[in-house]
């Protein structure tokens, strides 16, 4: 996994510009270690393509995290005369399923705290 790939992934969906993205580098960096504590495998052992989608499921997840701070951030509606906008969460939750679907692509190397079922022995 690579921060230039992380960085490039978050670039293409978060659609910022080169002189914006500096703001968002902590949060590709804070990906980068989420994704990495979810590893099963040392990411060494990893083969090239494999890192490669683990910068992409970084790149999700900082984006994801990014709709989040805005949402916390950015005013719900605003009004200006008789027009009235109002902000949607549907690209939050677009978001999520962007991450979870990179996340899947990788469930054989990345553990997966979601639900859980397991037999009781008694």
């Amino acid at each position: 996994m690579s921060f230039y790939d992380v960085l490039r992934r978050f670039k293409l969906l978060s659609s910022l510009q080169d002189k914006d993205l500096s703001r968002y580098q902590d949060l590709c960096k804070e990906a980068m270690v989420d994704i990495r504590a979810k590893l099963k495998v040392p990411e060494t052992s990893l083969s090239e393509g494999k890192r490669l989608r683990l910068s992409y499921a970084a790149g999700a997840l900082a984006f994801y995290k990014y709709c989040l701070l805005l949402l916390a951030t950015e005013p719900e509606s605003f009004s200006a005369g008789e027009v009235k906008v109002t902000m949607s969460d549907k690209k939050l939750s677009a978001a999520k399923r962007l991450f979870e679907e990179e996340c899947r692509a990788l469930s054989d190397v990345l553990s997966d705290e979601g639900f859980y079922f397991r037999r009781v022995k008694a």
